[in-house]
């Protein structure tokens, strides 16, 4: 399991043992603050996950890509293509395409 930012774009790509690559939006996180204690700065209500800072709405899943056998270990952005790079248990690398539509 791993996790890579876009070099460029508010995108992270994550690999998980589900079998699967999920490209995440984390646009929403740009104006987002924390305070050393670990609570929110910008205010927005107490209640339960109200310090996360990956909070339901701030993180979102933009593409879940199917087609390992087994786990994947490593997902990995193209520096300058449009492409996502994977591996996995299955003893595979996958290269994706990256575009508007799936």
């Amino acid at each position: 399991m791993c996790a890579h930012f876009h070099p460029k774009e508010d995108l992270v790509v994550s690999a998980s043992l589900d079998q699967t690559v999920r490209v995440w939006d984390t646009s929403g996180l740009r104006d987002k603050t924390v305070s050393i204690g670990g609570a929110p700065s910008s205010g927005g209500g107490g209640g339960a996950g109200a310090n996360d800072v990956f909070g339901t709405s701030d993180a979102v899943v933009n593409y879940v890509l199917e087609g390992h056998d087994r786990g994947v270990n490593w997902a990995a952005f193209h520096p300058t293509l449009p492409l996502i790079v994977s591996g996995a248990d299955d003893r595979l690398i996958k290269l994706w395409r990256m575009n508007d539509s799936k």
